[in-house]
């Protein structure tokens, strides 16, 4: 299990054991009028709302750690850092490497960035909300598929994941923006996102 998951396991256990001790110091087991069982309807419908709440500020987070920007040579990840498209064997489409590269993420609180200050007030590469060049010096060297730029890097699209399934390709649904006109266009399967990416071997 991803260590995220954990995380959000271990924050439900300890919320459900406080509302549960809470719940009997304040006396709320005993039914002693109506207003007993509302006051019970509402607590519990409060514990599941904090439950739902959490799921999708999780839930939120993980599709912005999937979202890509995507460089002529290069495509960039906030944990997978930049990754050389040119290491990836001969005949591999875009749509292959973006696969590659979600499927090995691991959701964790850390982020790398394009450089230290190419990022802009959203947190975003600044390449990625325009036609500005991002420095791209400052980048791991983890992983036989990440790369340091030489230069700035200009991103040209912007891959946004919602939902991904490691087992099923056709599962694979989200948007592909233009960094330059701001067009968003969903797709639905790795077929589609490959016609998008024109899928022309890196």
């Amino acid at each position: 299990m991803r260590k995220s998951n954990w995380t959000i396991l271990a924050v439900l256990a300890v919320a459900a054991g406080f509302f549960l001790w809470l719940w009997y110091y304040l006396g709320f087991n005993f039914v002693d009028e109506p207003l007993d069982l509302v006051l019970a309807v509402a607590w519990w419908a409060m514990v599941v709302a904090l439950a739902v709440g959490i799921h999708a500020a999780e839930s939120k987070r993980r599709r912005r750690v999937r979202t890509t920007y995507l460089a002529p040579d290069v495509l960039f990840n906030s944990e997978a850092g930049f990754v050389n498209l040119g290491a990836f064997e001969e005949g591999t489409t875009l749509a292959d490497a973006l696969e590659y590269t979600l499927a090995g993420l691991k959701y964790t609180f850390d982020r790398k960035d394009p450089s230290s200050d190419a990022l802009g007030a959203t947190g975003e590469p600044v390449g990625a909300a325009g036609p500005e060049a991002v420095d791209g010096d400052v980048a791991s060297s983890e992983g036989p598929a990440e790369v340091r730029p030489q230069g700035p890097v200009r991103f040209e699209r912007i891959v946004r994941t919602d939902k991904l399934d490691k087992d099923d390709a056709e599962k694979w649904e989200g948007e592909v923006v233009d960094v330059k006109t701001r067009r968003a266009v969903p797709f639905k399967g790795k077929e589609e996102l490959s016609e998008l990416l024109a899928a022309q071997p890196i």
